[in-house]
């Protein structure tokens, strides 16, 4: 029942339609990068003008952060996140500017959307219910903007325009980016459904709570 999940002769949609050129920067946003203390977590405009300017930089059209990397030092503002020791990232984040449309993946229910407004949240969120092949996991998609395009109950169709990229109070003060993660049933009955990071003790349950979200974006 976990990952991999069987999408066998499942097409998938690519998240941004034909948006993205190219192949992606890979930022490196762990603790072994002493750029990321050079953030202004606090300062919207700042922080996403230094991670635009490195794309910029880079001669690259978009960017990739990546799933399961330690972000310690970016986290650092965040208490509790350091005092839980939360720190690797459970999501793909993928860079994009604000305002970029974004489509289903695949046929899906709308689970749950909202917005959490402290800063260094998910600011807008959408979950989607997704039922292949006799399994039934969610897509977790964070820091969008508001008010959302699609509400609870609501059926979307693979392809199917739902949310765009939000900034500021809608990315909960983070760059522009989504933040695409997979969450299985298990994971939403153990009450995690709005959490980004894990700390090293759940590493072991990674797979069977959050797996891998790269089989889910294509591009």
């Amino acid at each position: 029942m976990y990952y991999p999940l069987n999408l066998n002769r499942t097409n998938i949609h690519p998240l941004f339609g034909d948006f993205l050129n190219g192949e992606p920067y890979i930022f490196d946003f762990s603790s072994n990068n002493p750029k990321t203390l050079e953030y202004n977590l606090f300062d919207f405009n700042e922080f996403n003008d230094m991670v635009f300017d490195a794309l910029k930089t880079s001669s690259h059209h978009w960017g990739i952060g990546r799933y399961l990397e330690e972000r310690k030092s970016l986290l650092r503002a965040y208490p509790n996140i350091i005092e839980e020791q939360r720190y690797y990232h459970l999501g793909l984040d993928i860079i994009v500017p604000y305002d970029t449309p974004m489509y289903a993946p695949l046929d899906a229910e709308v689970y749950k959307t909202g917005k959490e407004t402290t800063v260094g949240n998910y600011g807008g969120y959408i979950i989607l219910k997704h039922h292949i092949n006799g399994v039934v996991f969610y897509s977790f998609y964070g820091h969008l903007k508001t008010p959302h395009m699609v509400h609870v109950g609501e059926k979307t169709k693979a392809g199917q325009k739902f949310a765009h990229i939000g900034k500021e109070s809608d990315s909960g003060g983070w760059f522009c980016h989504v933040h695409l993660q997979i969450l299985t049933q298990e994971a939403i009955n153990e009450g995690y459904t709005d959490w980004g990071y894990i700390s090293p003790a759940l590493l072991p349950k990674v797979e069977e709570y959050f797996p891998s979200p790269y089989f889910l974006f294509k591009y």
